[in-house]
């Protein structure tokens, strides 16, 4: 599932598909290449794409070498990489229009260097390979699919054989520089394999499929010498030299928080698309953007002007990159498939190698499983989500959870489970991890989660470990997960009529679907250059296309608080975020997919402060009398303290397989409705900067809404709608 195409010949029309889990080539064809449908203009509910072209050979899901000369794949479920100490896949280089793999085959470093030969109308595929060290026997899988079973010689430079398609259709393998000894034999299986000898330390060889043609096209491919496929390893020219440049748009108005806008290049010299899935800073300033569509970024000119942006592509050809980390400037992008580490080796501004510094993540090919944000802890771990598939019936151990990544990269964990599409995350100063989810099955309205290790946060299909029900009457104990306990149990796991879990992990907040109707990522606006909103944590909306600040409450260890939306509406959904280490400022990124109110396809922004007073409420206190709020600037006493101007009500949320759900009245939970509260008192500060609400009949809730129109106390109306959640009530 982790297929990367290369397209060769001067056509570009000789394709070949290698699978980076298991070290084999998925298939090659002539002609065509893909169909996407509209996936290269919008981001829809794509299907995977399509040859369009003439398949020339395939190879079922097998490894791509033999272990100790068996194909068996030992994988759980056949998903995932192979074992690390059979093979594992270590990165590509780029050269010009030239692609070099690399991984590694038990203890050797083995180049595979994928190629097209074109005689008149023949089109053939050719893999080249190198390996570092001197081998023992080792075996390859060529192509799948044969009739019959046969055996001939193919060692030397003279290596030819031509045996037969599964429907008759002939297929020419020649082979050059091969091992004195090899053997293709068509097995039992029906696999065509290549049976090497002992193979020398720097050694090359070839193997080349196609049609069968007249024997002056072998010649004149054998005349042709083995490339040095390490010699496009060191870097190469220049692929994309030409920038492009725009200028951006700095917000008027006289708030303390405006939003500038940093022109995309919709129209640059590539023809690349401008959805943007996440970014991050240099020291110096430069943001590293990545692009759905798999480019990467460099922004230079984010000044205070913003006069003269300039975007250089550094990268492409990732696989829906949603995250990107800068340490120490290195680049790491997060694609479904992996976090690749993007080096430039020889300086020119553009990566050379997409190394894999972790792919032990699992990609199925349902669409709704995205790869989102990537962030790292205090020790350099990294963080990052993953969503579960629609339909929900899951299959893969990583769906729907929080992945943790060593900081040497290697190894991942499951670190949380029970996520639907989680779609951003965050971590503090303190190392608290925060991921957003938004409303669905299991996820009765869109929320923030405080994740801990081994956290369970609610989505009953991604657990991915056993849970605890009861069914008609009868306990029962299973990881719904696990396709196998499903069946055994004939457990559907996501409709309204399923068994609930005896207990999840509540969120932190829950938001209203008409405030968030599909949640973005998080950040925390450290530093001192933010105004009265630094060191906070901020929640993004990709739905709404909004901002909100979030107010958090701890009452003996339980997470909970409440948020206030921003005065600001961006063009896209809001997705990622930063501070930029040179202005202090906060930037953001989102795109335009479904279930937005964006009108553009991809922005980038910068939230800036301007100085200007700051009128804020910055706490939120749930207690057994009521609410208290703290604010940033001093309120003027008479309107603070007038409870007719609050309005409170609450609700809550019913957990269950359905999807989302309605709103109950809290004292009499058989009522779908929201519940007005009585403002008894409100009582305000001396120095006007805290405000105790105090609310009759007071409990916890899952939703609690507070509206106010008051005064500061120079005469400014502070008008606010916050939404919070209240698990525990503190002491007055």
């Amino acid at each position: 599932m982790k297929g990367l195409t290369v397209t060769a010949g001067s056509q570009k029309d000789v394709h070949l598909c290698f699978d980076a889990d298991l070290m084999r080539v998925a298939m090659g064809w002539t002609g065509a290449f893909l169909e996407f449908g509209d996936t290269q203009s919008q981001i829809a509910w794509p299907p995977p794409p399509e040859v369009k072209g003439r398949y020339v050979f395939a190879n079922r899901q097998t490894p791509g070498w033999a272990r100790q000369g068996s194909f068996d794949d030992p994988r759980p479920r056949q998903l995932g990489p192979l074992p690390k100490d059979w093979a594992h896949f270590r990165g590509l280089y780029l050269h010009g229009d030239q692609v070099v793999f690399e991984y590694r085959l038990g203890q050797h470093t083995v180049l595979e260097h994928p190629s097209a030969f074109e005689h008149e109308n023949h089109r053939w595929l050719v893999r080249t390979f190198h390996f570092d060290s001197e081998s023992a026997e080792q075996t390859l899988l060529v192509a799948d699919g044969m009739d019959g079973e046969s055996q001939s010689d193919f060692g030397g430079s003279s290596g030819f054989g031509a045996v037969t398609w599964m429907k008759g259709k002939p297929l020419m393998v020649a082979g050059k520089g091969i091992p004195a000894g090899a053997k293709l034999e068509s097995t039992r299986e029906r696999r065509l394999v290549l049976k090497l000898p002992r193979i020398q330390a720097q050694q090359s060889f070839q193997i080349a499929i196609g049609e069968v043609t007249h024997a002056e096209a072998l010649t004149r491919w054998r005349e042709i010498p083995i490339p040095n496929v390490k010699d496009w390893t060191r870097g190469g020219p220049p692929r994309w030299p030409e920038t492009a440049v725009t200028q951006g748009t700095r917000g008027s108005g006289s708030e303390a928080y405006v939003i500038d806008t940093i022109t995309e290049p919709v129209h640059n010299p590539y023809h690349a698309k401008m959805f943007f899935g996440g970014f991050d800073f240099f020291e110096d300033g430069r943001a590293a953007i990545c692009t759905f569509h798999g480019d990467v970024w460099i922004v230079s000119g984010l000044d205070e002007g913003l006069n003269r942006v300039v975007w250089r592509r550094y990268a492409a050809g990732l696989f829906q990159p949603l995250g990107v980390k800068v340490i120490r400037g290195e680049l790491f992008v997060l694609g479904r498939d992996q976090i690749t580490r993007l080096r430039d080796l020889n300086g020119d501004g553009e990566a050379d190698f997409y190394e894999n510094f972790n792919n032990d993540s699992i990609v199925t090919a349902n669409y709704h499983e995205f790869s989102m944000d990537l962030q790292t802890d205090r020790a350099g771990n990294f963080y990052y989500a993953k969503g579960a598939p629609w339909e929900p019936e899951v299959i893969s151990p990583h769906q729907g959870t929080v992945l943790k990544v060593r900081a040497d990269g290697s190894a991942l964990e499951v670190f949380a489970s029970g996520l639907r599409a989680p779609n951003g995350l965050a971590i503090g100063p303190g190392d608290e991890i925060t991921v957003s989810d938004n409303q669905g099955h299991w996820i009765p309205s869109s929320k923030l989660n405080r994740v801990e290790r081994g956290g369970f946060y609610g989505m009953v299909p991604t657990a991915q470990k056993e849970l605890r029900f009861e069914r008609g009457g009868t306990p029962l104990t299973l990881n719904p997960s696990d396709p196998q306990a499903r069946r055994q149990h004939q457990l559907k796991t996501w409709d309204a009529g399923s068994p609930s879990p005896s207990t999840y992990d509540p969120p932190m907040v829950w938001l209203p679907m008409q405030m968030d109707n599909s949640s973005g990522g998080q950040l925390w606006t450290t530093g001192a250059k933010w105004g009265p909103l630094s060191d906070r944590l901020l929640f993004m909306s990709y739905g709404r296309c909004t901002l909100f600040d979030v107010l958090m409450q701890d009452v003996g260890g339980v997470k909970q608080g409440a948020m206030v939306q921003l005065p600001l509406r961006f063009f896209t959904g809001i997705m990622r975020g930063r501070v930029n280490p040179v202005d202090g400022q906060v930037y953001l990124c989102g795109l335009k997919g479904w279930q937005t109110s964006a009108t553009r396809d991809g922005g980038f922004y910068r939230v800036r402060y301007t100085g200007k007073p700051v009128r804020w409420p910055l706490r939120f206190a749930a207690t057994r009398q009521g609410v208290k709020l703290g604010f940033s600037a001093p309120l003027e006493a008479s309107s603070a303290s007038d409870p007719a101007n609050f309005s409170v009500e609450r609700w809550n949320y019913q957990y269950s397989g359905g999807y989302g759900s309605p709103e109950f009245a809290v004292s009499n939970p058989t009522l779908k409705k929201r519940e007005p509260m009585e403002v008894t008192s409100a009582k305000v500060s001396g120095d006007g900067l805290e405000i105790a609400i105090e609310l009759k009949d007071m409990r916890p809730c899952d939703q609690i809404r507070i509206r106010y129109q008051l005064q500061s106390k120079d005469g400014v109306s502070v008008s606010h709608d916050m939404y919070g959640t209240i698990h525990q009530l503190a002491d007055p």
